[in-house]
């Protein structure tokens, strides 16, 4: 075989090989794919230092809800709602928090509800009385419970 003949294999066998380039993947990031948990996932990353300890703080307390304060924390409230309902599990996206002019604070807790809806609940803190309470009356309330409330009160009255 000559160098021509040589050289026209080398050509065809690059030509074959370069024709098979692998395609672009067009799949987006899980948070670009839907928008609402795109902003909600901006929200978390925005949050600051001091409101990330906010949240910290703000998990383990007990929400008041219509004046009463609720039997168990925030955070094991929102624990138990991810882990002990079994098909109605919710499934954690994150905490946001940002100081108010009226220098309370929102608390946002982004979760997807057991139907796959991206959710959020929103409390807000005040500093001054100490007391965590719901902002929008639709999903924050939802994490309070009275259980085990009547004997929390016994005993503080012991």
């Amino acid at each position: 075989m000559n160098k021509k003949g040589l050289c026209l294999i080398i050509f065809l066998l690059l030509l074959i090989g370069c024709s098979e380039k692998p395609q672009p993947t067009t799949t987006k990031p899980k948070a670009e794919g839907d928008p609402k948990r795109a902003k909600f996932q901006r929200n978390i990353d925005e949050t600051s230092a001091e409101g990330k300890e906010m949240i910290e703080k703000v998990k383990a307390m007990k929400p008041e809800v219509n004046e009463k304060v609720s039997a168990k924390t925030l955070g094991e409230i929102i624990e138990d709602y991810a882990t002990n309902k079994g098909d109605f599990n919710i499934k954690p996206i994150g905490w946001a928090a940002s100081k108010k002019a009226t220098n309370n604070w929102k608390i946002v807790y982004y979760y997807q509800d057991y139907s796959g809806q991206y959710t959020a609940a929103e409390w807000e803190y005040n500093p001054e009385t100490k007391k965590l309470y719901p902002f929008e009356f639709t999903n924050a309330p939802t994490f309070y419970t009275d259980m085990g409330a009547a004997n929390s009160n016994s005993k503080a009255k012991k």
